[in-house]
């Protein structure tokens, strides 16, 4: 069996894959980068940026790139549901201020493509493409590297100081460490569609009902991305094909179907799932866990990549340390741990509370019916997830008064 050694191994060439093997890198250290599929690869993905992840763009230099690819300029997020519909819009919010007016949205393809190619260019990362993780290679308790088989069919051992899954909700990094935890009250199927040549504003749309919604983004090329999530027991139910349950399924939102019916009898609809777990842990003396492998995040909050992100740029901090310190322990990740704590741990909690909301339809439409009447609020639940305001902006009683106060009759909606 062929076998090489670096510094670093990290599964996964998704957002935080490549970005943290590229932080590494700058720093000097050796990386292998695996990718068990050939770029460019579709993926399905609500595909929305928010506006906090275009500071981490511009830090790692991809920013400009990735509005010369053609991303959309996304102001803001209207809500349906049960006969309400609520615009939330981009902006000040108490002391915080966005980054942007506005968010993007860019098919993943071509964005891991762009984050991917940055990586490369900077020199010390070796990408191992349609290479797939197989097992951890353990010695004395710590995890020393992988076993994996590459695009010939091939095994190879790549051995390193520090092994990171980066490999998606469905981890096989995480499975192998033991620590993936089952959410069966988010046992969820995701669908997804581009519909090309389809008219669309400068808004993102999501569309509730009973046990599911669509959530719909303007993306590159004209195109937009149209994703349904629903819960796994119900589609296994209806034992049909995914294109004619997305169809079915546009009953439930008729606002939606009258503008999308037509293409997407031509489109072609893939899926995912199941989506519902998390990890009890996600550091290792050895390895660790970064971006969607920790666990999952719904794709209403828009929050997804952005976790990848900010997670890569904390794991990256911490692996340094680490690795200057010739440790290999995961005591010498406890910056990463305190990291995700602060920066990523109450965002997760409020995004499983819009879950939880989600699942209870008169709460739900409790909610929108609020927000139709009060857009203040529409406006704070939007910023929240888009990701710029802290939590702690939230017991600042001039927030909520501003965000309660009812919209004067002279002042347009949108």
């Amino acid at each position: 069996m062929a076998e090489q050694t670096f510094d670093v191994v990290i599964a996964g060439a998704g957002p935080a894959g490549s970005t943290l093997a590229q932080r590494l890198a700058e720093r000097g250290w050796r990386v292998a980068l695996l990718e068990k599929k050939r770029f460019p690869r579709a993926k399905v993905c609500g595909e929305f940026l928010s506006p906090e992840c275009q500071p981490f763009f511009a830090e790692l230099g991809v920013l400009d790139t990735i509005l010369a690819r053609g991303a959309r300029r996304v102001r803001g997020l209207e809500l349906h549901g049960w006969k309400h519909s609520a615009l939330g819009r981009y902006g000040p919010i108490g002391r915080s201020q966005p980054p942007a007016l506005h968010g993007l949205a860019l098919r993943r393809e071509v964005l891991d493509a762009v984050l991917l190619d940055r990586a490369l260019a900077v020199g010390g990362v070796t990408l191992f493409p349609e290479t797939e993780m197989r097992y951890l290679i353990r010695e004395d308790g710590a995890v020393r590297g992988v076993v994996a088989r590459d695009a010939d069919g091939d095994p190879v051992a790549i051995r390193a100081r520090f092994t990171i899954g980066a490999d998606g909700v469905r981890s096989r990094i995480a499975e192998e460490l033991g620590v993936r935890e089952p959410l069966a009250w988010l046992d969820k199927l995701a669908l997804s569609v581009h519909l090309p040549d389809l008219a669309w504003g400068d808004v993102a749309e999501v569309h509730f009902f009973e046990r599911g919604y669509f959530a719909c983004a303007p993306v590159d090329g004209g195109r937009v991305c149209l994703n349904l999530v629903i819960d796994r027991a119900d589609y296994r139910a209806a034992a049909t094909r995914p294109n004619e349950f997305f169809q079915r399924s546009l009953e439930h939102a008729p606002a939606l179907a009258e503008r999308v019916r037509a293409p997407l009898a031509v489109a072609r609809v893939t899926g995912l799932g199941p989506l519902a777990c998390r990890t009890s842990r996600q550091t290792f003396d050895g390895a660790a866990l970064v971006g969607d492998a920790c666990g999952y995040v719904d794709p209403v909050t828009g929050e997804g990549v952005y976790f990848a992100l900010v997670g890569a740029r904390l794991l990256a901090g911490a692996l340094d340390t680490a690795l200057r310190a010739q440790r290999h322990d995961a005591e010498a990740l406890a910056g990463y741990v305190a990291g995700r704590r602060e920066h990523i741990a109450p965002r997760a909690a409020a995004a499983r509370l819009l879950q939880r909301g989600l699942a209870h339809p008169r709460l739900a439409r409790a909610v929108l019916a609020t927000f139709a009447a009060r857009p203040g609020l529409a406006d704070l639940a939007v910023a929240v997830a888009g990701d710029y305001v802290p939590l702690s902006e939230l017991f600042h009683p001039g927030v909520w008064s501003r965000a309660l106060a009812r919209r004067p009759a002279s002042e347009p909606k949108a």
